[in-house]
Formats: C-alpha cells, sequence, structure tokens
C-alpha cells in the first residue's frame, strides 16, 4: 500500500462535493418517485441509493488492479463523469415514458426503478470507495468530509427547491460531480479523462443554467409530463419543495365539488383543483364575498360539528384551498385561525390565487400562518370552540422518506391530547376520514380507538366514552366529533335533531350504537387480546408508533394476493417486498464473497470483522431511523428530519470520526473508553427522548431545534468513532477494505428496510432498543478482537505498522453505508 506524508487537498474537495451529489440526488429522486409513481416507492429510494453505493464498493473490492492507489485520480474523474451523465440520464427517462402503473405491477416498477437509479448511484460507490480505501488512511479527517458534505447536501437541498426546481437541480448536481471530477484529474497525463470530465461539466452546467432561466420566468421546460399513469396538462402552476410538488389546474363553471355532500348542488360554482404530487387534491373556490352562493357548504358532512353546536372561534387544520375557511364563514364564526404546513400551499392561497379566492387571509376575523398544527397549538395560548381536520392525507413522501407522512403525528392519541388542550370548556375535535360501510372501515375503528385512549387520559371513564363521542357519515365519508365535556341530554337531543334534519346519517352518539368493535372500543373490554382477534389493527396509534393509515399487518404480507395501489396499506406490502430484495442482497453481497473468501482464510480471522462492520450497519440506521421517527413529531415539520436531525447526526459523526487517528493499534484504554461512551450515550439518549420531548413540547421552535440537537450530538459524535476503530483493530487485511464496507452499506439497507417495518409492527421505542443491542454485538467483538490480538501480537513480536491502514467508513446516512 503506498504511503504518503500528505493527501492533497483536492481529495478532500472531491469526497465532499461526492457525497453531496449523492445524498442530494437521492433525495431528489425520493420526491419524483412520490409524484410520478405513489408515495410507498418514495421509500424505496433509499434502498436504490445504498444498493448502488454496495455495487461500487463491490466493484472496487473485485478489480483492485484497475482501482489501484496511482489511479485513484483517473477513475475517480472518469466514474464522476459516469454518475452525472447517469443520474441526468435516468431523471429524463423516467420523466418522459408514461408510467401506467396497476396493482400486479407494482413488482415491475420496482425492477424498473432499480434499474434506472441503481447506476448513478453505482458510479457515485465507485468515486468514494476509491477515496476512503484507495488512499493511504492518515486518521479520520477524510471521512469527516465525506460526512460534512453529506451534512451539507440534506440541508442544501431544501434551499435549492425553494429557488429551482427539481430538474434543474438534477443538472447542476451533475455538472458539480463531473466538475469536481476534472479538478482531480486536471494535472494528470491522461487527456482523456481530463477531457471527458471538463466537457461533462460543461455541457451539464450550461443545460442547467438554461433550463433554471427558463423555470424561472415562467416558460416550458422539462417537467413532469405523466404521473401517476395521467397525462399533466392545463397546468396554471407549479411548485416543487421538500414537502410536495402543488399543482394548480383549472376546472371551470360547474356543479361544485364536495366530499360527503348529502344531495348534489343546484349551483355552479368556478373552482380550479389543486393536487399534491398527482393524488390527493382539494379545490380552490372563486369566492366574491357573497357567502349565499356556499349554502351547499352545509350539506357537506365534514362540517357536521358546525350543527352539533355553534362555533365561535374554530380552528382549521390543514387548510388547503380554503373550503373549510369557507365554511367558518358560512355557520358564522367570528374567529377562524386557519393552519397551513406546506408553504407551496399557503403560496397558492395568499399570492398566486388569492385573487380567485377572495383573499380569505384578509377576511374580516380570518387569519392563515404557515405551520404545523401540533407545533402551533401546543405553544399558543389561543382557545377554541371547534379543531377541525377534514381528510388531511397528502399521500405525499416528504423528502425524508416514503414513510414519514406529514399528517401521520395528526392521528395520535397524544395529538388529540393536544387539540383537546387547545379547546375551549365544550369545544369539539371533528375529523374526518374515508369510510366504506362494507370494506372500509379501518379508519373509522382507529379513530374511535383514539378516540377511546385521548378521552381516558383527560379523565373519562370507560363507562361514559359513549357520551363524549358522535360519528355521522354520508357516502364514503365519515366525521368523528369528540369533546372532553360529556353532552347532557339536552345538548344531544338537539344536537341529533339538526343532524338527522340535515340527512346526515349517524353512525354512533350517546345513544346510538354501530357495531360490535365500536362498542367495545368505547367500553373498559378493548385489550390486547381484542385488538389480536381482529383482522385489522386498529389499535390506536401513538407517538411511538404513528402509523395511523398502515392497518395491515405484516403478519398479513403472504396472504395479500392483490394490492390495491390507492390504499395506504400498499406500503406494508412494499416495505415487505424491499426486505425480501435486501435480504437476497445481504446474500449476494455478503454470504456468497463470506463463503468465497473462508476457502483461503481461517474462519476465526474472517468472521469478527465482517459480523463487526455488519452490526454497525445495522446499528447506525435502525438509531437513525427511530431518532428522525420520534423527533419529527416532537419538532413538528417532516423537513427537519433532514435539517435537523440528519444533519446533526451526520456533522457530529464526521467530528467523532477526525478524533480517531491512524494508529490505534496500542491504545486499547482509550479504545475500551471509546466504546463506553458509545454504549451510555445511546442508553441515555433512548430513555431521556420520550421524557424531553414530551416536557419540551411547548417550546418555540428554535429551542426545540436546541433540544433535539442536544439529545443527538452525544450518541452521533460516538458512533461516529465505530469504523476507525475496526480499521484499528482489522487494518492488516487491508485488501479487503472495500469488501467490508460493502458488507456495511448492505446491511445499512436492509437495517433501513426493517427498521420502518419495526416500527410499525412494534414500536419506534423497540427500534431504538435494538439498534442499541447492534452496537453493544460490536462492543462485543471489538473487545474480543483486541485481546485476541494482543495475544497473538505479543508471540509474533512484530506490531502491525501504521501505515498498513486504509481510510475506511464508519457509518451510513440516509443514503449511502452507514456507520
Amino acid at each position: 500500500m503506498q504511503s504518503i506524508s500528505k493527501i492533497p487537498g483536492r481529495y478532500y474537495l472531491a469526497i465532499f462535493v461526492l457525497a453531496f451529489a449523492t445524498l442530494s440526488y437521492q433525495i431528489l429522486i425520493t420526491r419524483f418517485f412520490s409524484v410520478m409513481l405513489h408515495y410507498h416507492f418514495a421509500f424505496a429510494a433509499i434502498s436504490l441509493a445504498m444498493l448502488g453505493l454496495t455495487r461500487g464498493a463491490m466493484q472496487v473490492y473485485g478489480k483492485p488492479a484497475r482501482y489501484a492507489a496511482e489511479r485513484v485520480g483517473i477513475e475517480f474523474a472518469r466514474h464522476a463523469s459516469w454518475f452525472a451523465l447517469s443520474s441526468v440520464g435516468a431523471m429524463i427517462v423516467f420523466l418522459c415514458v408514461p408510467l401506467v402503473l396497476s396493482a400486479e405491477n407494482v413488482p415491475l416498477a420496482l425492477a424498473l426503478a432499480t434499474i434506472a437509479f441503481v447506476a448513478p448511484f453505482t458510479e457515485g460507490g465507485v468515486c468514494i470507495t476509491l477515496l476512503l480505501t484507495r488512499l493511504p488512511y492518515r486518521g479520520g479527517w477524510l471521512y469527516a468530509a465525506d460526512l460534512l458534505g453529506a451534512a451539507v447536501g440534506c440541508l442544501g437541498v431544501i434551499f435549492i427547491l425553494l429557488v429551482i426546481d427539481p430538474v434543474s437541480a438534477t443538472l447542476w448536481i451533475g455538472a458539480s460531480a463531473a466538475g469536481v471530477g476534472w479538478i482531480v484529474v486536471r494535472t494528470s497525463d491522461d487527456v482523456r479523462s481530463v477531457r471527458l470530465s471538463g466537457a461533462v461539466a460543461l455541457a451539464l452546467a450550461v443545460a442547467a443554467t438554461m433550463h433554471s432561466g427558463l423555470d424561472l420566468t415562467g416558460r416550458s421546460h422539462l417537467g413532469v409530463f405523466w404521473a401517476k399513469g395521467a397525462e399533466q396538462t392545463g397546468t396554471l402552476f407549479e411548485r416543487w419543495n421538500t414537502y410536495s410538488r402543488v399543482r394548480v389546474r383549472e376546472l371551470a363553471e360547474k356543479v361544485p365539488i364536495g366530499w360527503g355532500l348529502v344531495r348534489t348542488p343546484d349551483a355552479r360554482v368556478d373552482q380550479h383543483h389543486l393536487d399534491i404530487d398527482a393524488d390527493a387534491g382539494t379545490v380552490i373556490t372563486r369566492y366574491d364575498g357573497d357567502i349565499g352562493k356556499l349554502a351547499y357548504l352545509k350539506d357537506d358532512v365534514i362540517n357536521a360539528a358546525y350543527l352539533v353546536q355553534p362555533a365561535t372561534d374554530v380552528a382549521v387544520v390543514g387548510v388547503g384551498g380554503g373550503r373549510d375557511i369557507l365554511s367558518g364563514l358560512l355557520f358564522g364564526a367570528n374567529r377562524i385561525r386557519g393552519i397551513e404546513i406546506n408553504p407551496a400551499i399557503f403560496e397558492v392561497l395568499t399570492e398566486k390565487f388569492a385573487d380567485f379566492s377572495g383573499h380569505l387571509d384578509r377576511q374580516p376575523g380570518v387569519s392563515l400562518v404557515n405551520a404545523e398544527a401540533r407545533s402551533y397549538i401546543n405553544h399558543s395560548s389561543e382557545r377554541y370552540d371547534l379543531v377541525q381536520i377534514s381528510l388531511i392525507d397528502t399521500w405525499a413522501a416528504t423528502v425524508a422518506g416514503g414513510l414519514t407522512l406529514t399528517e401521520n403525528r395528526l392521528y395520535t392519541v397524544e395529538a388529540w391530547d393536544d387539540f383537546y388542550r387547545a379547546l375551549k370548556p365544550g369545544g369539539l375535535l371533528s375529523v374526518s376520514r374515508w369510510y366504506g360501510a362494507e370494506k372500509r372501515r379501518g379508519e373509522l375503528y382507529r379513530l374511535i380507538a383514539i378516540a377511546a385512549s385521548a378521552l381516558q387520559r383527560k379523565g373519562v371513564s370507560a363507562g361514559e366514552l359513549r357520551h363524549h363521542v358522535v360519528a355521522v357519515n354520508v357516502g364514503n365519508i365519515v366525521t368523528v366529533i369528540t369533546r372532553p365535556d360529556a353532552f347532557s341530554g339536552a345538548e344531544w337531543q338537539g344536537a341529533r335533531e339538526r343532524l338527522q334534519a340535515q340527512g346526515f346519517k349517524i353512525l354512533l352518539g350517546p345513544d346510538f350504537t354501530f357495531d360490535a368493535v365500536t362498542s367495545t372500543l368505547l367500553s373498559d373490554k378493548a385489550d390486547q387480546a381484542f385488538f389480536d382477534s381482529l383482522p385489522e389493527n386498529i389499535a390506536a396509534s401513538t407517538d411511538d408508533n404513528p402509523f395511523f393509515f398502515y392497518t395491515s399487518r405484516f403478519s398479513d404480507f403472504v396472504s395479500i394476493h392483490s394490492w390495491d395501489i390507492m390504499s395506504n396499506n400498499v406500503a406494508i406490502g412494499i416495505t415487505g417486498l424491499l426486505i425480501i430484495v435486501a435480504l437476497c442482497a445481504c446474500g449476494y453481497y455478503i454470504v456468497l464473497p463470506f463463503l468465497r473468501l473462508a476457502t483461503r482464510m481461517p474462519m476465526a480471522t474472517l468472521t469478527p470483522p465482517v459480523a463487526y462492520f455488519s452490526a454497525i450497519g445495522m446499528g447506525f440506521m435502525l438509531i437513525e431511523i427511530s431518532q428522525m421517527q420520534r423527533l419529527m413529531v416532537f419538532l413538528g415539520h417532516p423537513v427537519y428530519g433532514l435539517s435537523v436531525v440528519l444533519f446533526t447526526i451526520l456533522l457530529f459523526s464526521g467530528i467523532g470520526s477526525a478524533t480517531v487517528g491512524a494508529d490505534t493499534s496500542s491504545r486499547s484504554r482509550v479504545t475500551v473508553f471509546r466504546i463506553a461512551a458509545l454504549l451510555t450515550t445511546l442508553v441515555v439518549a433512548g430513555l431521556l427522548t420520550p421524557l424531553v420531548t414530551t416536557w419540551a413540547r411547548s417550546l418555540s421552535t428554535d429551542m426545540r431545534i436546541l433540544v433535539s440537537v442536544l439529545l443527538l450530538a452525544p450518541p452521533a459524535f460516538c458512533m461516529g468513532m465505530m469504523f476507525p476503530l475496526g480499521l484499528g483493530v482489522w487494518r492488516r487485511h487491508h485488501e479487503l477494505l472495500p469488501f467490508f464496507w460493502s458488507t456495511n452499506g448492505i446491511t445499512s439497507m436492509f437495517a433501513s428496510v426493517l427498521g420502518v417495518a419495526l416500527s410499525i409492527q412494534f414500536g419506534i421505542a423497540k427500534t431504538y432498543a435494538l439498534g442499541v443491542c447492534s452496537y453493544a454485538v460490536c462492543a462485543i467483538v471489538i473487545i474480543a478482537s483486541r485481546w485476541v490480538q494482543s495475544i497473538d501480537m505479543s508471540a509474533e513480536k512484530g506490531p502491525v505498522s501504521p501505515e498498513a491502514s486504509i481510510a475506511g467508513k464508519e457509518g451510513a446516512t440516509i443514503r449511502r453505508p452507514h456507520q
């Protein structure tokens, strides 16, 4: 192995830019998948990225002569150029090909996505593997640059999408990757590599400049032509951000759209259609100040709470196109607070189509705020007669991943406890969801289960629950209305008469029963045995298990013969499919190479490092996913999963990695101290996170960010040391480092899917505990190996040279092989 005293500075820049590019590109294809396929596929982007990076590492491992130390610069430049070309090419093909996806074609869609998008990450994996395993190991500084690049990437893409569209962003990312390849190779004698990287960088930079200009000026440019099998025509407005892609198209004057209208309106209304990721939709209604034209809104069952009792002060969660704001005005509310989390939707309503919608934000008594509902309500002193949540289901994957839906945090026991605290005495919480009398009762049952648990937290006895819950139905919509104070006989008598006069069907009420399931839920008989006996998982979702939409169990996966692609439960099937794919990848990239190596090396020598680096990959990803899920609920905005959680983990892991020097072979006491610090900080963070986040939930956003950083930084710092420590023990096997890295990466891929599955099935806390156990395995292996190595070194009387060690990788992030 070549040894030099100093690594040229251009390699630090190179690994920084490539790490930035790979993570940013993964986030962008997460958004593309959510828009053009379905949000369930967005989660596959994480697995595709890790699979590609692992393939790149194995490519370096399998061709040691081609990727020798003296060819690092040339090969880096060539593969960086191919990363740029393949990433842009895959994106263009994905945009232009009509994707008509039926339920039976789900596996085919995953296969095509794998073929298209694994290739760019493979090229990026070769680049990063070359720098980390073929340059002389001089401590953790090179890897720290890699982690810093990834950290800046996860933060930077948030701001990039605020300025330009994702197609332009992809072009700029490609240009950056090829450009840094040119910087690395420009002093080389390989003229072909210099010309290739320079030409690719220049061409993509020109294309990115032109496309950005077209987008910023509103002219026609490359965009989404097909989404979810439908051609995207008639677009009046389009905005991408890290939450979703929002599009507005004209509907013209026609019979108004309603969700649960008890009768067809006679009026004709001019409306625009607003959709989120080409799926979930709402309407923007033309409003000229004549509220009488909107009388049909009284016939919509989502507004049933206004008939139960009048509401003066109203909070609308999820403003959308402003329909619930108009309902509040129609029913005479004096003060309406509209809370909308998505800044693009907020822009549509208050700027782009403000004239069309009647400037709702300027109507007397109406105020709109761009915020997350729970976060806003928790630190606000305002109190309401009614909190209304109507069909909040974006079916859009945030940049944090496909199974971290924005609205999950609205449908938990803790969330309803927050909303109950925001009510005035006698105030109502109204939640409307989809419903089917025969086959789609799962969401109704889960709403009732949440209500029962939340009300009992407020001191309502099980025997009195039925006096606090009302459910009304029209068509495929059910509205569940609850309040912490019981309905008196006179209050319910008046409410029942008004609801029935309007034509709404009452499913539940103080003197109404629906079926055996809801009756049990509103009693003291709803124990775990009862929930286990049901065909669906309808247990109350909590902040530890916030997956409200997923009522299927993973144990049912093998019996699912047909997936309804419009059902959120398809995510369970896709996650199960990804687990199978990840297991196959583990067999191909770990088991088969391991068996081949076992014919040349003693098992006692080979097994410990493979087990160690596999456990690191599992542990880091399980910790990362569980903390991201928990702290996104605490922080309020799903985008904070990147801008706070992942950024903090990457940054402090890099700092921790940099503290590990090139020579660790004789510092056993320091190693033991580092391992003890890791396990201690992990256990403390796991115990403190639920306690601290509950205590601090009413703090301002800035303070909640600070609390999150303080919870994440210590364990992240310690996790960052583990890969360099492993290299200190097994540095003699420098030729196997790419294999160790790929082992780490492919187990990270497996853990990324498994972590979500475990969180859905068992809860976030247990997933975190499994991550801690993985690191405990690492600690046992490394301490035992050091003890064995010290005996061997004493016998041989010849210590291993520090210069034999090679740069390694200590873990994974959401986009690549993990710590």
